[in-house]
């Protein structure tokens, strides 16, 4: 019996932390709004929900993946890290920032024609619980495992 309630104990606490940690603040709703006025949002930072549905090989074989919202919305992602957890069918919560394919991304271009893009500098896989995160931007993902978003790229 006392198993039992130190096991329950553990889950509870674990929930917690879990729904504390790497919260969300955009999703396919949000995403509409931004493809409205795209260079308002350049640099905003997201955090969201989404499922890999093409993958990409971008600059120096780093992935650049199609990926769907919770609304069906699809939103192309230029990866700041190695293709570990970006198979097709991964679900994934990924945080990077809003920004615009500029002209002169062949990468993007070659895939991309929303003119939308977000750059995700880290990324925790649903169910492996597996985080990667891009060495750039390592103070931001702590601050997002810690469960606050980091503020807009300026």
């Amino acid at each position: 019996m006392k198993k039992l309630i130190a096991l329950v104990c553990f889950l509870c606490i674990a929930v917690s932390y879990s729904q504390k940690s790497c919260p969300r603040n955009f999703d396919g709703k949000a995403l509409i709004e931004v493809k409205k006025k795209v260079r308002k949002h350049i640099g905003e930072i997201v955090a969201f929900d989404a499922e890999v549905t093409e993958v990409g090989s971008g600059y120096n074989d780093i992935p650049y993946i199609h990926v769907k919202l919770d609304n069906g919305e699809m939103l192309w992602v230029a990866s700041m890290m190695s293709g570990k957890l970006t198979a097709k069918g991964t679900k994934l919560r990924l945080l990077g920032y809003i920004d615009e394919v500029k002209p002169d991304d062949e990468i993007a271009l070659l895939y991309n024609k929303d003119g939308i893009q977000v750059r995700a500098f880290a990324m925790l896989d649903h169910l492996s619980k597996q985080m990667q995160m891009s060495n750039a931007f390592e103070t931001e993902a702590k601050l997002w495992l810690s469960g606050t978003i980091p503020k807009n790229r300026e």
